[in-house]
């Protein structure tokens, strides 16, 4: 089996069955509208990333923007739900597997266990009832069907699979004996969790095309609002800093002036490359320059690149020789634009801006029609401190004022890849 099948088999197999990667969803009752009191709101903030968390507990108006979007998803699940979404047997399967797995996740994390004291004999047990068999037998069934390249998994594989899938089945039962699955907090998760999987079915079927941009009607923005040709600035920008470079002027330096992407900041240093690892034009160019030499304009996807060579060099890779190149690179491109995908032109903008607007129009609508009922007046605790990473208790931060305690610093963002970088 080659590497990109196994890579498939891996991707599908960590989304359908790993326990820690699930969508958070909601179910809805169908008999009387979705409420969530004050006390759901205060578990589903608390539950939130510290940051987040911090920001509820100290700002009113962002814990009253937290309860409009669950009230929208919400709104959104209760007419999916309506239409019907969810009521198909593959649905039912995954919305059964998700639930247990959300329980499960949940009950081991209360105990401070992994799941690993569920033994292969407990598993082999389970799974010699016919109605669990066949249950996991739907699930590999549906999978294959989504996914061709699950035929080809290897035994061993499908064992760990199974052993997986039974283990949360297990446990499940086990925190469903203890009443787990009754706490407000595991109900509230499991609410929200069913409604996150109904309203993303119900977008990629249905909504999608309601709020698809056509292409009278982007004709109509662009005459109504006239786009600037980015193009052109770029690369008119471009033109005039590579005469500049051409008159002696310090490369890196106009690099950290001009340049758009994240190595701007070095110079524009790319480091060493060598083939396949650039857009195919970009990479082109680099390697037809000597040391010390700078190339004309180079257009990519991303936009013009003004491109310096600083090293070449011959490596042995696998016992062949592999050209190596060490470059730098100013990239020209709107600066309002994704810094990870390529230039968007005036057509691709207002596709956008009318596609934004019609969805905001019929979230609007839906929340309107809705019988949802979200509190908006609730309290949040704020976040406890943690302590510093190898120092005694005694030394952890202290609390900034009564009753208050500080958050921690967010963790440094990495640096931005440059768009020259994106593999084909």
């Amino acid at each position: 089996m080659n590497s990109t099948k196994k890579a498939l088999i891996a991707a599908a197999v960590a989304v359908i069955f790993a326990a820690g990667l699930i969508f958070w969803q909601v179910k809805a009752r169908k008999a009387e509208p979705m409420e969530l009191t004050a006390e759901d709101m205060s578990i589903l903030a608390e539950d939130t990333p510290p940051q987040m968390r911090q920001r509820l507990a100290t700002d009113e108006e962002a814990r009253k923007d937290f309860a409009k979007d669950i009230k929208r998803l919400l709104a959104v699940a209760e007419e999916a739900q309506e239409h019907g979404v969810g009521k198909d047997p593959e649905t039912k399967r995954q919305l059964e597997l998700q639930r247990a797995s959300i329980i499960s996740q949940l009950y081991l994390q209360e105990k401070g266990q992994d799941g690993s004291d569920v033994t292969q004999a407990q598993v082999d047990a389970y799974f010699s009832e016919p109605i669990n068999k066949y249950k996991f037998e739907q699930l590999l069934a549906d999978e294959k069907k989504r996914n061709p390249a699950m035929a080809e998994l290897p035994e061993e594989r499908l064992g760990e699979i199974k052993k997986n899938v039974g283990t949360i089945y297990i446990t499940e039962k086990k925190a469903i004996d203890e009443g787990f699955d009754k706490k407000p907090a595991v109900k509230v998760q499991l609410m929200l969790q069913h409604a996150r999987f109904l309203v993303q079915k119900y977008a990629n079927d249905t909504l999608q095309q309601k709020v698809k941009a056509t292409d009278d009607e982007i004709k109509d923005y662009l005459a109504k609002n006239p786009q600037p040709d980015t193009e052109k600035e770029s690369h008119d920008k471009a033109q005039a800093v590579l005469q500049r470079i051409r008159g002696g002027e310090d490369f890196a330096k106009l690099a950290q002036e001009f340049g758009t992407d994240g190595t701007k900041d070095k110079g524009g240093d790319l480091g060493w490359f060598g083939p396949g690892q650039m857009h195919p034009d970009f990479e082109k160019a680099a390697f037809a320059l000597k040391p010390g030499e700078v190339s004309d304009l180079v257009k990519t996807p991303y936009g013009y690149h003004i491109i310096k060579l600083e090293e070449r060099k011959t490596e042995t890779v696998d016992g062949k020789p592999k050209e190596m190149v060490h470059a730098r690179h100013i990239l020209f491109r709107d600066p309002n634009s994704n810094p990870f995908g390529p230039p968007q032109t005036p057509q691709d903008k207002a596709k956008s801006a009318i596609e934004k607007k019609k969805g905001e129009e019929l979230l609007k609508q839906i929340e309107e029609r809705s019988h949802v009922k979200v509190a908006e007046n609730y309290s949040v605790k704020i976040p406890e401190p943690e302590p510093a990473q190898g120092l005694p208790p005694s030394f952890a931060p202290q609390p900034e004022g009564p009753g208050t305690k500080p958050t921690p610093p967010p963790p440094a963002k990495p640096a931005a890849k440059s768009p020259a970088k994106q593999r084909q």
